[in-house]
């Protein structure tokens, strides 16, 4: 019985360190999505000078599907007001991001930048929070390799020291 509890303890250990090594994972699939999406943003304000309502809908990434995060933009398509769309979404799906505080704080001001200004302004804000999401996602690529390794690491540590304890 002291052997099954001992393995049992060893692979919830390994479990939880695989665990904090998936949510780095998904944290960095996040802001590379949001990157993608901010580039895609901006070509549309750019080239196409799209209107707001309809440049959320064809934007397609499966990391911020699994948030929710498209469809709060595109719910309020049809509102005869149309303001302040992006922070609600961002609201709504808050506990589904898996973001660090910094990196929802970019995507949080550059949704509010979004038609609030003239064209040349506009893209200018555009280009520096992108420029931002693009720094934080390299930052946090070099940190989630780290981070995985350390976590696996850990957690097999913890469950080897506590089999042995008990053996």
């Amino acid at each position: 019985m002291k052997w099954i509890g001992a393995v049992l303890c060893f692979c919830v250990s390994v479990a939880v360190g695989w665990m904090a090594g998936k949510n780095e994972k998904e944290r960095t699939a996040q802001c590379e999505a949001f990157l993608e999406f901010f580039v895609y943003i901006q070509n549309q304000v750019s080239y196409f000078l799209a209107p707001t309502k309809l440049m959320y809908k064809n934007f397609r990434h499966e990391a911020l599907q699994k948030t929710g995060f498209p469809e709060a933009l595109c719910a309020h398509e049809e509102d005869e007001v149309y303001f302040d769309v992006w922070a609600r979404a961002l609201a709504e799906c808050k506990d589904r991001l898996n973001l660090s505080e910094e990196q929802y704080e970019i995507v949080r001001a550059f949704g509010a930048c979004i038609g609030k200004s003239n064209e040349e302004l506009q893209r200018k804000h555009l280009e520096y929070y992108t420029n931002e999401m693009r720094a934080q996602t390299e930052k946090q690529r070099a940190q989630m390799q780290k981070n995985i390794k350390l976590y696996r690491t850990l957690g097999f540590s913890a469950g080897a020291a506590v089999l042995i304890l008990v053996i």
